[in-house]
């Protein structure tokens, strides 16, 4: 490792591994070829969101439609598949359920927005996550690449779109069969 030595002494950050128990918001960890920051600190867990994008898009549903809204997407059963499944297998015995009991969700809208244009969204009583605050933590990426991604609120007025994360990390909307990226969330104890 080369060293460069300054005149004058100034603050830096630096990230290091370091091992512990004591999981906090902004900790990162990797997930196969992915990473993934801890948002929140939960009675029931560490809760982690992929800082990327799945490799591949996918349609909310088949159909253009939100009806059921997320619970019943054709987007939550692919997160529930053996192949998506298969991506957090070294995180796999560690991985809580979620109320619904699946191991792997996508973001609600107040989680990534707050309040932030929810007239727009069916409402979900959730608070934003600390950093999601900051706008460049919303934006994520698909193979090297801006993108959009899913979340679970459906628009309101709309029979067919659901909420989703601008490739600027503003708020937006996108038809059901569209396909989009996605940025799963999970909790680990």
């Amino acid at each position: 490792m080369e060293i460069f030595e300054t005149m004058h002494s100034i603050d830096v950050y630096r990230k290091t591994l370091t091992k512990t128990t004591q999981i906090q918001t902004g900790d990162q960890i990797r997930v196969g070829r992915y990473t993934a920051t801890c948002q929140a600190a939960t009675p029931e867990g560490a809760l982690f969101l992929l800082d990327q994008y799945l490799d591949e898009a996918y349609p909310m549903n088949r159909k253009s439609t939100n009806k059921g809204g997320y619970e019943e997407s054709d987007l939550r059963e692919t997160l529930r598949s053996k192949e998506i499944l298969d991506l957090f297998d070294d995180w796999g015995d560690r991985m809580v359920p979620f109320d619904n009991g699946d191991l792997l969700r996508i973001p609600f809208f107040g989680e990534i927005f707050g309040q932030e244009d929810a007239e727009y969204f069916e409402p979900d009583g959730c608070e934003q996550w600390e950093l999601m605050k900051d706008r460049k933590n919303r934006i994520a990426f698909r193979q090297n690449c801006w993108e959009w991604g899913w979340l679970q609120n459906k628009r309101k007025g709309s029979a067919a779109a659901f909420c989703a994360v601008g490739s600027y990390g503003d708020a937006n909307y996108w038809g059901a069969s569209d396909s989009l990226s996605v940025r799963p969330a999970f909790l680990i104890n």
